[in-house]
């Protein structure tokens, strides 16, 4: 684990294993241990680096607004500070949002995306209620509502897991409200749907079926977008797919990351 400067803040990640670089992006409200169930199979092969994006975890958590161009840029200033020129990014939720913008900002340096449980717009639905959650959180810190996790996990799961509900929950509502806000705030605002025909990089979209909070819909609408994409949808998983089907994950992102390398 290290910390290094970027930009304006220090951001805490960790870098391990060897081989063609992967870089993991976590979602709203988590940190860097999002992955910890598929970080050991990425890292027999690949030099995996995880990180907590700005605001969360350990890294340091400056007043808002924030911005997805911002976050984007944070991680391509981890990988300038590493020395890595290019890198497969995969993220989850908002974490794929930011790899998104970041490969659509920074060309080449995405060697490919998995994208997971993630979206390239939000409607104005989705977008008022997320920035009501901002505003809640922000003012009253989070509460029994706010801070429950079982959305983000398929009903059976929840149902024959609920420790593990349990303890996600327990690690949203540990965050800093503020920079919850600030973050909830940037998630509700993008659309970029449109730009993604630009990307030149092989694309693997993951997407659970039962998905609460991320509708498959805009899986669908991703892998129409994108010029190289393939989709892949995991019958009976929710939100969490890292948690639900690690194994089916890991095993999902090597084999892409294992096609590329090939060419």
């Amino acid at each position: 684990m290290a910390r290094m400067r970027v930009s304006d803040i220090d951001v805490h990640c960790e870098d391990e294993g060897e081989g063609t670089p992967v870089v993991l992006v976590h979602g709203l409200g988590n940190d860097l241990h999002l992955w910890d169930g598929i970080c050991g199979a990425l890292v027999q092969h690949h030099r995996v680096i995880r990180y907590d994006v700005r605001g969360f975890g350990a890294s340091d958590k400056p007043p808002g607004p924030y911005t997805m161009p911002q976050f984007a840029a944070d991680l391509g200033g981890i990988l300038d500070g590493l020395g890595i020129e290019s890198a497969h990014v995969m993220g989850l939720s908002m974490g794929g949002v930011i790899a998104q913008r970041f490969a659509l900002d920074f060309p080449g340096r995405a060697r490919s995306l998995v994208l997971v449980s993630t979206s390239s717009e939000v409607g104005e639905r989705a977008r008022a209620a997320w920035l009501r959650l901002a505003d809640i959180i922000e003012a009253r810190g989070f509460d029994a509502r706010s801070g429950d996790a079982s959305r983000a996990f398929s009903t059976a799961f929840a149902a024959r897991f609920p420790n593990v509900v349990a303890e996600s929950g327990r690690r949203n509502a540990s965050n800093d409200p503020r920079a919850y806000a600030a973050a909830a705030r940037a998630a509700a605002d993008f659309n970029w749907t449109g730009e993604l025909a630009t990307l030149d990089c092989p694309v693997l979209i993951v997407q659970g079926l039962e998905d609460r909070m991320t509708p498959p819909g805009g899986a669908v609408k991703m892998r129409r977008a994108l010029r190289q994409a393939r989709l892949l949808m995991v019958a009976g998983a929710g939100h969490n797919i890292q948690e639900e089907e690690p194994q089916a994950l890991a095993a999902a992102a090597l084999g892409f990351f294992a096609g590329i390398e090939l060419v």
